[in-house]
């Protein structure tokens, strides 16, 4: 074979080579391309807010009922109430637990038209009053607030304390390193030779949010509340029997406050706080808190229980709370209902700060790090802090 032949040759052969090649490349399956990432889902928060509906303290009672109906339906897109309810996972055959906060008095806690909407909302998706139960910590506190504790009937709900009442369940409970000093009213505390009528009264007036005593009271000292002349000490925080066995569903229906411990009220620091005991031991500097308000809400005996948070901001109190002081009141008439606590106290923190900016000439600190629990919360896929992803939906 001379040169030009051997040369057209190999060309042919190259030809052939380098077609099947291409041919067999072209058929092989190309990977489809990955669709473009999906944004993270919007957390609704509904807004209904009218100042009218709050005078001298006094709410008018059918109009905050109407603002709580149209909310629900507007954040699950019900026709009616009880559709509304079963959206959110409610069955006939729940124990509904609706979680109030009572610490400021009969002006500055839960509202009971608020929680009478709820109640009927409830009815009218099939849960007999029977399986309803309002609840709250502490039984002085409730009193004061009007809610007095009784037991449920065909035809009526329930209202029940944690303290004295129901108690705490002894096989759930949160840990951390920080120890407690224990006090009565907590479920390891051993009580000593005293006067139980006596331990019962002095324990739930003398304290601050939680049960943590407040400035110069002398609980902290008083050897009947602490157990004698040695400290008893813990380092575990019991569940509410009421969160781990009693109740299936809850609802949480807290109210806008400051609290110079956690630095804020609301969804989450009230309901993370009125569900275990020993909890002083996290509250103001350090911490104030943080992480241990997220780590309370991230057991599932809790997270998966709560349905709906509906913020009680009628009326508001920006410093001096959560007991309550008028000179740091709004009121604004407001209620926040979303699925994400975070949302929520991500928004009405901003409110509070606002407030207290710009009020008595800049004389309250803002609240700042004392809140930073709002914030950690969305690490533990709480909720969002994100206000891109927070939609907000005013309603009348």
């Amino acid at each position: 074979m001379n040169d030009h032949r051997t040369t057209a040759f190999l060309f042919r052969v190259a030809a052939l080579f380098f077609g099947l090649t291409l041919t067999g490349m072209a058929q092989e399956p190309v990977a489809p391309t990955p669709p473009p990432p999906q944004p993270p889902p919007l957390s609704p928060v509904i807004l209904s807010e009218n100042p009218d509906v709050v005078q001298r303290f006094a709410v008018n009672n059918e109009a905050v009922r109407g603002m709580v109906d149209r909310a629900l339906l507007k954040l699950t897109s019900a026709s009616d109430i009880g559709t509304a309810w079963t959206r959110l996972g409610i069955k006939p055959d729940d124990v509904v637990g609706i979680k109030i906060t009572t610490m400021g008095g009969p002006l500055l806690s839960t509202h009971r038209p608020i929680v009478q909407a709820i109640c009927d909302g409830l009815q009218a998706a099939g849960v007999p009053p029977y399986r309803i139960v309002v609840w709250d910590k502490d039984g002085a506190d409730m009193r004061n607030a009007g809610y007095v504790p009784t037991l449920p009937t065909d035809t009526r709900v329930g209202i029940a304390s944690i303290f004295p009442g129901t108690g705490y369940d002894p096989a759930v409970f949160y840990r951390n390193e920080n120890l407690g000093t224990l006090i009565w009213g907590d479920s390891q505390f051993v009580r000593g030779n005293d006067d139980l009528t006596s331990a019962i009264d002095s324990a739930v007036k003398n304290k601050g949010f939680g049960d943590k005593p407040l400035p110069n009271s002398g609980v902290a000292d008083d050897p009947l509340l602490t157990g004698g002349s040695i400290p008893q000490t813990s380092n575990n925080s019991y569940y509410a029997r009421l969160v781990t066995t009693v109740c299936t569903k809850i609802i949480n229906v807290p109210v806008l406050t400051d609290n110079s411990y956690i630095g804020i009220n609301g969804c989450m620091g009230s309901l993370a706080l009125a569900s275990v005991d020993n909890n002083r031991r996290f509250q103001g500097e350090p911490s104030f808190g943080d992480p241990a308000i997220c780590e309370i809400l991230d057991k599932d005996v809790l997270k998966r229980k709560v349905v709906v948070n509906i913020l009680d901001a009628l009326v508001s109190e920006y410093a001096g709370g959560p007991r309550f002081d008028p000179q740091f009141t709004k009121s604004i008439g407001a209620i926040y209902v979303s699925r994400d606590p975070v949302a929520i106290d991500y928004l009405v923190l901003k409110r509070l700060e606002a407030w207290r900016a710009g009020d008595h000439n800049g004389r309250i600190d803002p609240i700042g790090k004392a809140a930073s629990h709002v914030h950690s919360a969305a690490g533990y896929n709480l909720g969002t802090d994100d206000p891109q992803r927070i939609q907000l939906v005013r309603v009348p």
